[in-house]
């Protein structure tokens, strides 16, 4: 696999979705005298799904790869906002930018380019992996998310694929939509989701999800379209519902430790998968197959060019995949995010794969902000959700948040004292300077300094918190360690008129709230601290994680839950506070 510039080549793509045509094309591009044949199982012009959106940062992207789809995108549906539509209510969210067209548009304009390139198109033409290994130079397998490839090279590969819990179909509709709509309904076999946009041709998109957690139809009643008609009928104009291919199914989630094995190059769904609710699968696909082009002009060795390509793609991908999966994850939990109040329910989802600031929330949504602040009981000050205060036990937090000085740090700078609620101090430590009248000193224990617990609870510190530290992964040993700890804390003498936090490791979130929900019922556990590492971090999906977790430990203990130790900005803490799944944030202090 040496070629020198000009030495004829030959490449088979296998499949001729937007990744495997658009490679096709880009590698005829960068080598034209080399052949490239794209192979299809599927008749041409037979299309299973609807619509695809892209996002108005996609659309730049595409732009600059691919000019021609760029000018075919441009003068399509377009749209700027999303709208939730749950407990009765609409929602609308403004400033985000999308583009959207049929897949049979985008699949028509991307097969003139190829068969333009010189690409040879060969439509129903099934073909295994081996032979085309052993006929071609270069194998480009982009098969979709049920690749053969990646099935037959899998342990090469590094393969893993997982599914997601919740069932779905890709559907149509004539009625009209106008945003991004996420619609919630709750039926008498458990909530169903909705995923509906315009893209052209007088039809929308209109994806129906089926979370497991809340039951779910008969398969009869499923695969009737009449009854999904019936259950979204006021969403769709009384407008019945139709499928080019009426398939339910799980999401597959793709990872790989590899996308090459020899000559063979993995790319799009067959690499790796976006769930829909991100609406990235098609762009990622696509600059998977500019990339490879440009690794395939660039280096005159094939092999050499595969793994440029992988050094450089695998990490690109991981941002974006991590956020679909973390968006599935959401949509699988609905029934319970469900419980919250309209306006709470909606920030919730807006938030639920990213660190967005509130401000951008603000701008783009204000009223639904507004409402949503109304909801936490009272007019923040100056519109800020974090001056807030928070009721912890028996007391009171001016503000959700807390600076932790128990490692020994200075105060916090003063212009931002108004914004603290609590400041914390290691056992035995002076109380801080902080300059700023009314916040609450709290007081930093290791839990297996029983003699500094008993002091601690002697010593009148309106908020006492507990350090356990690393939480065990298993929810057996968890509990059983955090009952021992309770039955130790009860012998070191009693408990008055203080809160009490408890400062646990972040682990597997069902052992997180073991811990926390035995200490929780021996009335140790006013207030859930979830640490973040020692040292701290800033990592986004580290901090995504406990987020995570935080919502899991609220909704299943009922008690207000402070992240800690992560390096954060306040307008990102306040989205979460608003979304409710967070009450404060915990915070290191200045070195």
């Amino acid at each position: 696999m040496s070629p020198s510039r000009g030495a004829r080549r030959t490449v088979a793509c296998v499949g001729a979705g937007p990744a495997g045509l658009l490679a096709a094309t880009e590698i005829r591009r960068a080598r034209p005298d080399w052949h490239v044949v794209v192979h299809e199982r599927s008749p041409e012009d037979v299309t299973y799904g609807y619509g695809v959106v892209f996002s108005d940062v996609a659309v730049r992207t595409i732009e600059f790869m691919t000019p021609a789809l760029g000018a075919v995108l441009s003068s399509q549906v377009t749209w700027q906002d999303v709208e939730v539509r749950a407990h009765g209510r609409r929602h609308r969210s403004s400033g985000h930018g999308y583009v959207a067209l049929s897949r049979h548009r985008l699949l028509a304009e991307l097969s003139a380019q190829a068969r333009d390139a010189g690409v040879e198109l060969r439509y129903e033409s099934p073909a295994g992996i081996d032979e085309l290994r052993s006929r071609y130079d270069l194998v480009v397998a982009a098969d979709g998310a049920g690749s053969r490839t990646r099935a037959a090279l899998g342990a090469a590969l590094g393969a893993r694929v997982g599914h997601g819990t919740s069932r779905f179909a890709w559907l149509g509709t004539t009625a009209a939509f106008d945003a991004m709509t996420f619609i919630f309904e709750e039926t008498a076999e458990g909530v169903a989701v909705a995923h509906g946009y315009p893209h052209g041709d007088g039809v929308s998109t209109f994806v129906v999800e089926v979370p497991r957690s809340a039951g779910g139809p008969r398969e009869d009643l499923e695969r009737d379209l009449g009854h999904w008609t019936r259950v979204f009928a006021e969403h769709l104009d009384h407008q019945p519902l139709q499928a080019k291919d009426l398939r339910w199914a799980h999401f597959p989630t793709v990872h790989l430790d590899r996308c090459v094995h020899e000559n063979v190059v993995l790319i799009g769904d067959a690499a790796h998968t976006a769930h829909y609710s991100v609406g990235s699968g098609t762009r990622l696909a696509l600059e998977d197959a500019y990339l490879l082009g440009q690794a395939l002009g660039r280096e005159e060795d094939i092999g050499t060019a595969l793994a440029a390509y992988e050094r450089r793609r695998m990490p690109g991908v991981r941002e974006l995949r991590a956020a679909g999966e973390r968006s599935m994850r959401w949509f699988e939990r609905a029934p319970a995010h469900l419980a919250r109040p309209a306006p709470q329910f909606a920030v919730h989802l807006l938030s639920r794969a990213s660190l967005l600031p509130l401000e951008r929330i603000t701008a783009d949504a204000p009223g639904l902000v507004a409402e949503a602040t109304r909801l936490m009981g009272r007019e923040a000050p100056s519109g800020d959700v974090l001056a807030l205060p928070l009721d912890v036990g028996g007391t009171r937090l001016p503000g959700r948040l807390v600076r932790d000085l128990s490692a020994g740090a200075s105060g916090p700078p003063p212009d931002e004292d108004g914004t603290y609620g609590c400041v914390l101090r290691g056992a035995g430590a002076e109380e801080p300077e902080t300059g700023a009248p009314g916040l609450v000193q709290g007081v930093v224990v290791a839990a297996g300094d029983l003699p500094g617990v008993r002091a601690a609870l002697a010593s009148g510190a309106p908020l006492l918190v507990l350090d356990l530290g690393p939480c065990p992964g298993e929810p057996e040993r968890a509990a059983e360690e955090a009952g021992a700890f309770a039955r130790a804390v009860r012998a070191a003498g009693p408990r008055t008129g203080r809160a009490v936090a408890v400062r646990t490791g972040l682990g597997p979130a069902d052992a997180v709230t073991a811990r926390l929900r035995v200490l929780r019922e021996a009335g140790l556990c006013d207030l859930a601290d979830l640490a973040a590492p020692p040292g701290g971090t800033a990592e986004p999906e580290a901090v995504l994680d406990a987020l995570d977790t935080a919502d899991t430990v609220r909704a299943a203990l009922g008690v207000p839950v402070m992240p800690s130790g992560f390096r954060v900005r306040p307008d990102q803490v306040a989205t979460h506070v608003l979304a409710g799944r967070i009450d404060a944030w915990c915070g290191p202090g200045p070195g």
